[in-house]
């Protein structure tokens, strides 16, 4: 079930941060045209949202419990609409104009986004985002808990008959 929720919020992420980004752009632009630097006017709100940007593209990518589907499906979104952008330009010129629609037709066939979706999809192949945590995971002390006892040394250790080992293999 986390995967289908982290596909659905993916679906919905991925153009939240390319519009994010092309408001952003936008802004940065007007700034350079008019020669006021980034810390005037609205340049600080603008700073804050590419902060902001980096910050959920940053915990896509690296928390290693997350569902990968999410940053997966981030990466596909990404991903098409720059080849959209690229091959066929009128199809999201079709769809209505929100902030920051304009900075992101400039920044899509740029593939500005590519990078960051090669970044986000790479995460699929990370095998610990496919497993869920194990309910009692063994820590340094409980695995080398029993292995010496006190006056004895690794060969007396070994020499001992103990029950045989079972490895524990994960499921």
């Amino acid at each position: 079930m986390r995967h289908v929720v982290g596909f659905l919020s993916g679906l919905i992420l991925g153009p939240v941060l390319v519009l994010a980004c092309g408001w952003a752009f936008s802004h940065l632009r007007t700034l350079h045209a008019s020669e006021r630097g980034v810390l005037e006017g609205t340049g600080p709100l603008v700073l804050a949202g590419l902060v902001g940007v980096g910050v959920i593209v940053a915990l896509m990518a690296v928390p290693p419990r997350l569902t990968p589907m999410l940053p997966l499906s981030v990466a596909l979104v990404l991903g098409f609409l720059t080849a959209v952008a690229l091959v066929r330009v009128h199809l999201l010129e079709r769809l209505p104009p929100v902030p920051g629609f304009e900075g992101a037709m400039d920044l899509l066939p740029l593939g500005v986004f590519v990078p960051v979706a090669l970044v986000l999809g790479a995460t699929v192949f990370v095998g610990g985002r496919w497993r869920r945590p194990e309910e009692h995971e063994v820590t340094e002390e409980e695995y080398f808990q029993g292995l010496y006892e006190e006056g004895g040394g690794p060969q007396e250790a070994q020499t001992r008959a103990e029950a045989p080992h079972v490895p524990r293999h994960r499921a």
